[in-house]
């Protein structure tokens, strides 16, 4: 497969580039490529698979990542849904800041390993860096000349809060091909209403082999996975619709209003009543729904891989090989 290589200064120098962008196209995502600079994206709604270094990784809702500059990645498997929120990061800017943070931060986790560094966040800790990228996207459209002082800072945080020293994933190697299916399946709402019932069935493994595997490549039970993708669909339907709490409740599959509560306020911290009426008012963060919109420019997008068909993307026309 042809890789492609992208420049900073393509998309830096772009009078409609933001600090941080949606990638939302699917052509674009599918583009083999690396860059000369960091990257940091987050998955902020979806799932699907990331193909980087050679290897492969299911991702979804909350899954940050560390792009190095010679790491080869792309996208594929996505669901319809999929999205990332993109932070470009010159070389000098990562450069610098390892220097400041010194050796204590064991700059090398992030550089060294195959894979890049990730972490996987919690809806907390997603709305509190999506607050953070709304306020730099801010500055740069009102506060021009000192906005390039808030983008540092925000890399800063960015390191330092969400990949701190112990925290990083572990790289489980490639995930099997049928869980990547049975993942994107369970999203169906047919199947994540039946709950396990379906997931053991279109599995096709025995309960003890699904457990295992669920929890070596996604960091989750079974149960956790299917209360998840239900949590998330009913938290939508909470501030997206006026259904009731209870239809709500048993439109997602769960067996009891009680038990809906219990898990709906362990995972957002709220309860779905609390939940409704904050989101109602615009206060609570809905995954997929950055209130300070801003998408890679259309003029900077690789629609055809090998050309140049805007002034602002540079793609090479050759292979490139990782050295």
């Amino acid at each position: 497969m042809k890789v492609n290589k992208l420049y900073s200064a393509s998309f830096l120098s772009h009078p409609d580039w933001e600090p941080a962008s949606y990638i939302i196209n699917k052509t674009q995502l599918k583009i083999c490529h690396l860059h000369n600079y960091f990257e940091v994206f987050l998955v902020d709604q979806g799932s699907g698979e990331h193909r980087i270094n050679g290897c492969s990784q299911f991702i979804s809702a909350g899954f940050l990542c560390f792009i190095r500059p010679n790491d080869i990645h792309y996208y594929e498997a996505m669901s319809d849904n999929f999205r990332i929120i993109n932070i470009i990061i010159p070389e000098p800017v990562v450069t610098a800041l390892f220097a400041f943070l010194g050796r204590s931060f064991e700059s090398e986790r992030f550089l060294e390993p195959g894979l890049p560094p990730s972490v996987t966040l919690d809806h907390s800790e997603i709305t509190g860096l999506i607050r953070e990228l709304e306020q730099l996207i801010l500055h740069k459209k009102i506060m021009k000349t000192a906005s390039d002082v808030v983008y540092r800072i925000t890399i800063f945080n960015i390191l330092t809060k969400y990949f701190p020293v112990n925290r990083l994933n572990k790289n489980p190697g490639q995930i099997p091909k049928w869980l990547r299916w049975l993942s994107l399946e369970m999203l169906k709402t047919e199947n994540f209403k039946k709950g396990l019932p379906a997931l053991y069935k279109l599995s096709g493994k025995s309960q003890e082999h699904l457990a295992r595997t669920c929890k070596k490549y996604l960091n989750k039970t079974p149960s956790q996975l299917v209360n998840v993708i239900r949590l998330e669909h009913s938290a939508k339907l909470l501030i997206t619709t006026n259904i009731s709490i209870i239809d709500i409740s048993e439109e997602c599959g769960f067996e009891s209003l009680s038990y809906y509560y219990h898990r709906f306020k362990e995972y957002y911290s709220l309860s779905p009543r609390k939940f409704r009426k904050m989101g109602k008012e615009g206060q609570v963060y809905l995954r997929g729904d950055l209130s300070v919109k801003a998408e890679i420019p259309n003029s900077a997008i690789p629609w055809e891989v090998g050309k140049r068909d805007s002034p602002g993307l540079l793609l090479s026309r050759e292979p490139v090989i990782r050295g």
